[in-house]
Order: structure tokens, then C-alpha cells, then sequence
């Protein structure tokens, strides 16, 4: 009994110090408790939420079920689409180029800067007033008036004049500009002015006051179109009329007069007349490029023969 009441002792003094050591060292706060008639169960509380919870994924399932029908309705209400066979889902995968491939694109490149550089102006001495003095009987013909003038050169295989002459004048009626041609196409152009254009006029107006040059010596490919042959423009060997003006002002045009008007016919009569004169004529009847002038020149046909149109 002796030793039972004394485990007793032990058990008593050692029990509360165990369950201390264990005890927090501040108490939690306590919490308010609810107003009066607003007390609520921890059960109904967590029914309360959960009911709550399911309302609202069922309210987002409803819309979204809601908007994919609205999506699908207006889908079907879309006319047909109707597509062309032909089409491919993704674009084709470009193919590497092989080297021939390559090497003709080369050569097209090649050849399209060799046609651009015949093209092109060539780099020539331009004609200079350093040449003879401005004289009358200019190629010994007594009706051209104008200067001979240095050799002109050019870098262009084909272009060039030896011997070229500035015509300023021919049988006493000016030229709007000064053509530098060489004298057998000088000799050529007065013996046209003399013998045709002159008394294809004759009087009207007055006759002739001046005549409308807008082509001569010009280092260039026919019609400048790239890869065509040098013009006999760029040997001196071409001059381009565009028509004359009177005595009177009025200017007569090959671009407006030739088809039509009172000046038709003496314009077609002199053109006409050219043929033999030189070589080469070149009206608004032979191509689009010769709508506003006559294109006359000296080049050597096959046989010696002329070309006219």
C-alpha cells in the first residue's frame, strides 16, 4: 500500500508537467460569435457551399453549351463554300534549283545586260563648233549651208562619222535644228527639199519658212528597242522630218496633217517622192514608231534596191 501510494505521488507531479510542456504559449484568438438568431451549424454551412458551388458550374456549362450552339446555327446559316478542286491544304515546298537551272538564268541575265548596254547611249565626241566656219556650199552643193565638223567617234561597234557636217540650212529655209549626218546624206536631203518638198508646197502659205528636224546623228538601235541593230542614225547616215512651217505661221505636222486635212496631200506626194531619193523611207503607214515624222536614210539594201513604206 506503501509503495502504491507513493507511484501515485510520482504519477501526479510528473503527468501536468508532460501536458505543459505541449501547451501553446498564447492562446488563439478567440473569435466573435455570431449576432443573435444568425447562428448556423458547421454542417448546414458546408451544405450551404457545395450547393452553391454546383450552381454556379452548372450556370458555365449552360453558357457554354449555349454559345456553342449559337457558333454552330450561325455556321449553318452560312451560304456553301465551294472549293476548287485544285487547292492544296499547305503551300508546296519549294524545289532547290538544280545547276542548269542556274545556268540558264545566267546566261538570260548575260544577255539582257549586254542588250542594255547596246541600248544605251554611247559614249561619243559630241560634235564641237571648233570645226569650219559656217559657210555656204558645205559637201559642194551650193543650196546646204552649215559647218564640217572633226570625226566623230564612239566606243559602240558601228556608230561614228568620218567626215560630218552641221546642216544648218537648205536652199535658203532653215532647219529647226542643226543636223549632223555626213555628206552623202546631206547631198541626199537637198536634192529631196529641191526637187520635191518645195514644189510639193509650192506657194501655199507662202511656201516654205522653215523645216521641222527632230532626228540626225545619234548613236542608238533601231527604234532604240534593246538587241536591235545600230541605227543608220548612229552612223550619220539618217535624218527624221517632222514637218514644216510656213510663210504664213501655220505649221504643217506629219502627226496631225498626214491622213487627213488640206496638207495631206502635198505631204503624202513628197514622201512618196522620196523613195530613190533614199534608200529607206518611213511613213506613218509602216510602223508605230513613225507616227509623227519621215524617217529617211542611206542604208545598203540586198541587191541595191530601196525600202519604202
Amino acid at each position: 500500500m506503501v509503495l502504491l501510494r507513493w507511484v501515485l505521488v510520482v504519477l501526479v507531479l510528473v503527468l501536468p508537467g508532460a501536458a505543459w510542456s505541449d501547451a501553446p504559449e498564447t492562446s488563439p484568438r478567440p473569435r466573435m460569435r455570431p449576432p443573435s438568431g444568425a447562428v448556423v451549424s458547421i454542417a448546414d454551412a458546408a451544405v450551404a457551399e457545395a450547393t452553391a458551388a454546383r450552381q454556379a458550374a452548372e450556370q458555365a456549362e449552360a453558357l457554354r453549351l449555349a454559345t456553342e450552339r449559337a457558333a454552330a446555327e450561325a455556321l449553318a446559316a452560312r451560304p456553301p463554300v465551294t472549293v476548287n478542286p485544285l487547292a492544296v491544304a499547305t503551300s508546296l515546298f519549294p524545289r532547290h534549283r538544280t545547276d542548269s537551272v542556274m545556268q540558264r538564268y545566267a546566261a538570260i541575265a548575260r544577255d539582257r545586260a549586254r542588250d542594255r548596254q547596246v541600248a544605251a547611249p554611247a559614249a561619243v565626241t559630241a560634235p564641237t563648233r571648233s570645226g569650219g566656219p559656217q559657210q555656204r556650199g558645205i559637201c559642194g552643193v551650193r543650196g546646204l549651208e552649215g559647218r564640217e565638223l572633226p570625226r566623230i567617234t564612239s566606243s559602240t561597234r558601228g556608230c561614228g562619222i568620218d567626215q560630218p557636217v552641221s546642216v544648218t540650212s537648205v536652199q535658203g529655209i532653215p532647219l529647226s535644228m542643226a543636223a549632223t549626218i555626213d555628206c552623202d546624206t546631206a547631198r541626199a536631203f537637198d536634192r529631196w527639199v529641191r526637187t520635191e518638198m518645195v514644189p510639193a508646197v509650192g506657194r501655199t502659205g507662202g511656201g516654205v519658212a522653215q523645216i521641222r528636224v527632230i532626228g540626225a546623228y545619234s548613236c542608238r538601235t533601231r527604234n532604240s528597242q534593246p538587241g536591235a541593230r545600230i541605227s543608220e542614225h548612229g552612223r550619220g547616215r539618217a535624218i527624221d522630218v517632222a514637218g514644216y512651217r510656213l510663210v504664213n505661221g501655220d505649221t504643217v505636222s506629219v502627226l496631225r496633217n498626214y491622213r487627213r486635212g488640206s496638207h495631206s496631200r502635198s505631204l503624202r506626194r513628197m514622201y512618196e517622192a522620196a523613195c530613190g531619193i533614199f534608200r529607206t523611207t518611213l511613213s506613218p503607214d509602216s510602223d508605230r514608231f513613225h507616227q509623227d515624222h519621215f524617217h529617211f536614210d542611206l542604208a545598203q539594201h540586198r541587191g541595191g534596191g530601196t525600202y519604202c513604206r
